[in-house]
């Protein structure tokens, strides 16, 4: 049902012509204006907001996702000297002012209701978070990105991880179930397994993601150290195909609407994959290297996605289905022959009264694994959880609090009931030239106790950036296992105790050149460190292959980006080291897949009537096993390079995106997670009407 739909929407969008209404009078009478809005917490971009100008017969825009002329989070408008400005969007203060004849271009940054800030950011004398953490989807696509899992490879610092079908993140040497992945500010995590499955997310209805490593896990939740990955809806028609190696199909499309005083949002996806790339059998049986390509390794995706927004209240439902071909790692051709259905169903809703906001939210998760050759190994299992929360900022304090559950089965009686609730305040202080931030949280969960953790800032702002300290502690509690849902016959059911982060922390440094420059300049530097008692790993390649409680993890690391601007040139490049052990008396092991040097370059440049974009990412030797460090329990190095071409032009008034890309460009063969293969060099062909 969910494929017929998500084809039939795909292909209404696609006949749906670009809706822009435009009042001839304001035309005249009013020049044009632009008007950019900003989130003070993060400083990425803000996106369906409501514009007012004027007063009487009051103009509505919405903020654009992003475009070659206006620019993310902006939108082109009509106003006169003297004409009253509001802006409204759900979880932000109301903003509201006068136009001055001074500007064309007018810059505001919203205040979130449930975000405590320092004074330095409430006078816009601060940058939060790096201008280069945030990428729009129509530059994503120029630089030949083509679903979420992509967009999120070219964001700096990203280690995305994928196998199985899956596509989930990891940050700052951190495993992915420590990564908060959010969707208009909402948890997208699933109630079972831990992570949030990018590849469900179709692409069209996006508009960008902002990365922000390292977190307040005060403000995100517990556990969430590693960071957190913000999607962001987008706005307008957006409709795209795309054809590509192994047998790579998807159409998409989304379309915006304005229904019942908001704005609705729909959009639909399906993918297609056969996969069947070839490779090097380096781990046969009989030790003897073979050429053998990937079987039964296709992939089916369908989605279908709903949004209502207004100024008060937003609702959210997100539902995806996808039929995989599970193939075993490369010496383990026995379970070739794997399938595997889910299915997940996301529904979110939220509401803002003065100054408290509520949200409140059901997601459920269903799969259906297949072993022909064994049935025995055959499961099903389905997860539920339920939460909701309230925030309110009184007197300088911001207070949280939520309740909530889940519960879990499956068809090997395998089962997890568990409610939970916490409460947390925090508070802005200015002292000694420093803006500080404070706070404490006590989680109460089933079968763990009251478990407290707190968190302390301190920020020195300067004219062109600001340096800081960040110390805090964090709490995971262990799903049903964790990683059940991606090899069920293989996991040894074992109770697991919570994860407890003692202290996480990083000092760091943020200088912009000044904006009106004509080539602008960025760094970014930050010194890291954590420790986590009765860490929560998985040793992929081992027997078993529950994950485990392992006693004490350490990281130590330093990261830095910088970035160049000129006119439409830009170029980018940054740069990790992390040593991350595991600390069990006097042996210390290397954590599983955490690279000690990671880096990353993207590039962006006019030839001629095209844009080229280069990206490139360089892994360092991953260990994939419990030992000590040792060449034949490591991964190569691997250094990946993708190529694009692309050329926007307008058909009748319509933009369109017309891109070719070369992924893997230099053929690297290479694995992600161990025994999986990665396909070489990959072509593609996109076609693209923006919004």
């Amino acid at each position: 049902m969910i494929r017929h739909a998500a084809t039939a929407l795909a292909l209404l969008v696609l006949l749906v012509p670009t809706a822009r209404v435009q009042a001839q009078a304001d035309t005249v009478r009013r020049p044009a204006r632009v008007v950019c809005l900003q989130d003070a917490a993060t400083a990425a971009p803000v996106l369906d907001a409501t514009i007012r100008v004027g007063t009487g017969s009051a103009r509505v825009a919405r903020a654009a996702t992003a475009s070659a002329v206006v620019g993310a989070g902006c939108v082109r408008t009509y106003a006169a000297s003297g004409d009253t400005i509001e802006v409204q969007r759900l979880g932000y203060a109301r903003w509201r002012a006068a136009w001055s004849s001074v500007h064309d271009t007018l810059h505001v940054v919203l205040q979130p209701v449930a975000a405590l800030l320092p004074a330095s950011v409430v006078r816009g004398t601060t940058v939060r978070l790096p201008e280069g953490n945030s990428l729009a989807v129509n530059d994503a696509r120029a630089l030949g990105a083509v679903t979420a899992g992509a967009l999120v490879s070219l964001l700096p610092y990203t280690q995305p991880r994928s196998a199985r079908g899956e596509v989930s993140v990891s940050l700052r040497g951190a495993r992915r179930e420590q990564v908060a992945v959010t969707l208009d500010g909402l948890p997208l995590t699933d109630p079972a397994t831990g992570i949030a499955d990018l590849a469900d997310v179709p692409l069209a209805v996006l508009g960008g993601a902002t990365v922000a490593p390292g977190s307040d896990p005060l403000g995100v939740g517990p556990g969430a150290v590693g960071g957190v990955l913000a999607l962001h809806t987008g706005e307008g028609t957006v409709a795209a195909v795309r054809a590509g190696a192994f047998g790579a199909m998807s159409v998409e499309g989304a379309h915006s609407l304005d229904v019942a005083g908001g704005q609705l949002r729909l959009g639909a996806s399906r993918q297609v994959a056969r996969n069947d790339f070839g490779f090097r059998n380096t781990a046969t049986t009989t030790g003897l290297a073979l050429d053998e390509r990937r079987v039964n390794n296709d992939v089916a995706r369908h989605a279908l996605f709903a949004q209502w927004r207004g100024d008060r209240a937003q609702l959210t439902v997100l539902g995806a289905t996808a039929d995989l071909g599970l193939v075993g790692p490369v010496n383990v051709r026995s379970a070739d022959e794997d399938r595997s259905r889910t299915t997940r169903i996301f529904l979110r809703g939220s509401a803002q009264r003065d100054r408290m906001l509520i949200t409140g939210g059901v997601r459920a998760f269903g799969l259906a694994y297949r072993d022909p050759l064994r049935p025995t190994f055959n499961s099903n299992a389905d997860a539920l959880a339920a939460d909701v929360d309230a925030r309110r900022l009184v007197h300088g304090v911001l207070l949280q609090g939520g309740v909530g559950g889940d519960r879990l089965r499956t068809s090997t009686d395998v089962s997890q009931d568990r409610a939970r609730a916490f409460v947390s305040l925090s508070r802005a202080h200015e002292a000694f030239g420093l803006d500080w931030l404070a706070g404490a949280r006590v989680d109460a969960i089933g079968g763990n106790g009251v478990l407290p953790s707190f968190s302390l800032s301190a920020e020195r702002p300067t004219v062109l950036g600001a340096i800081g300290v960040r110390a805090a502690q964090a709490v995971r509690v262990p799903t049903l296992y964790d990683l059940y849902f991606s090899s069920p016959q293989r996991l040894t059911v074992q109770a697991l105790r919570a994860e407890r982060v003692v202290f996480d922390g990083e000092s760091y440094l943020r200088w912009r050149s000044p904006p009106d420059r004509v080539v602008r300049l960025a760094l970014d530097a930050a010194v890291v460190a954590r420790t986590s008692r009765d860490a929560i790993v998985w040793f992929p390649g081992n027997f078993g292959w529950s994950p485990a409680n392992v006693g004490t993890e350490t990281l130590h690391g330093v990261e830095a980006r910088g970035a160049f601007d000129r006119d439409r040139v830009h170029m980018s490049a940054w740069g990790t080291w992390h040593r991350s052990e595991l600390v069990s008396g006097t042996l210390r092991i290397p954590t599983p897949y955490v690279p000690v040097h990671a880096a990353g370059a993207i590039v962006r440049a006019p030839i001629g009537p095209l844009d080229l974009g280069a990206s490139a990412r360089w892994l360092g030797p991953r260990p994939f096993t419990a030992g000590p460090r040792d060449p034949a329990f490591t991964l190569p190095d691997v250094a990946l390079v993708d190529l694009s071409l692309s050329s926007r032009r307008r058909v009748r008034g319509v933009p369109m995106l017309f891109t070719a890309s070369l992924d893997n460009a230099t053929d690297r063969a290479w694995q992600s997670v161990r025994g999986f293969p990665s396909p070489g060099r990959a072509w593609s062909v996109a076609f693209t009407i923006l919004p």
